[in-house]
């Protein structure tokens, strides 16, 4: 079975995400330093989102003309949700 390109892109920006997570941990322990591991957990907290929204935007480009225009509406919905409880609420 062949795997749809789209899924193969979802995937691909899913394991970026990965690798990136990873090597910040791996720096995080080279510099053995609470400040600086800090410091780079906050550019995590961009990378993580950002990575989300793309492959949220990827499916639902790909799936949109099988939904009707509310079932898309709740889905952006719960991703504007999403992004406000990791952005706004406190």
């Amino acid at each position: 079975m062949k795997t749809d390109a789209t899924v193969w892109t979802m995937a691909g920006l899913r394991f970026l995400s990965a690798a990136i997570e990873l090597s910040a941990a791996i720096v995080m322990l080279s510099f053995n330093d609470v400040k600086k591991a800090l410091a780079v957990n906050t550019l995590l907290a961009v990378v993580g989102p950002t990575i989300f929204f793309v492959v949220m935007m990827i499916g639902l480009v790909a799936v949109a003309n099988e939904l009707s225009l509310f079932k898309l509406a709740w889905i952006g919905a719960g991703v504007v949700c999403i992004l406000i409880g990791i952005y706004v609420v406190k």
